[in-house]
């Protein structure tokens, strides 16, 4: 887990629907990690660094969705196992609600103490 100032980034497996405008399709992604001001995922292609998104998390266990906004603030293209997903990307999360807060504050109390 990394520290930030906005506190702990969070490890969190969950699939993500990014849509970057509402005439583009749904972009398949993965959430590598959270805070309750940001998150790094990786996807198929890189978006330039400034470009607003809309993210809808797919949580399975209890199922729910969760929608957040950001804006992309780092870009990194990665080697990965999985061609799918060959680029990271860091959001600043200019718009969340009270479930994306709650969801953060849940990881936090699983996370092991040593890493909080």
């Amino acid at each position: 887990m990394e520290r930030r100032t906005d506190g702990p980034r969070l490890a969190l497996e969950a699939t993500a629907l990014i849509t970057v405008d509402v005439l583009s399709p749904a972009i398949h992604s993965r959430i590598v990690n959270a805070s309750q001001r940001g998150m790094q995922l990786v996807m198929p292609d890189s978006r330039p660094v400034g470009t607003r998104i809309r993210v809808t998390v797919r949580i399975e266990e209890p199922q729910r969705e969760i929608t957040v906004s950001g804006i992309i603030v780092h870009t990194t293209t990665m080697e990965s196992v999985d061609p799918r997903l060959t680029s990271r990307i860091g959001i600043f999360l200019t718009e969340t609600g009270d479930d994306w807060r709650s969801l953060c504050e849940c990881l936090a109390q699983l996370a092991p103490k040593s890493a909080r």
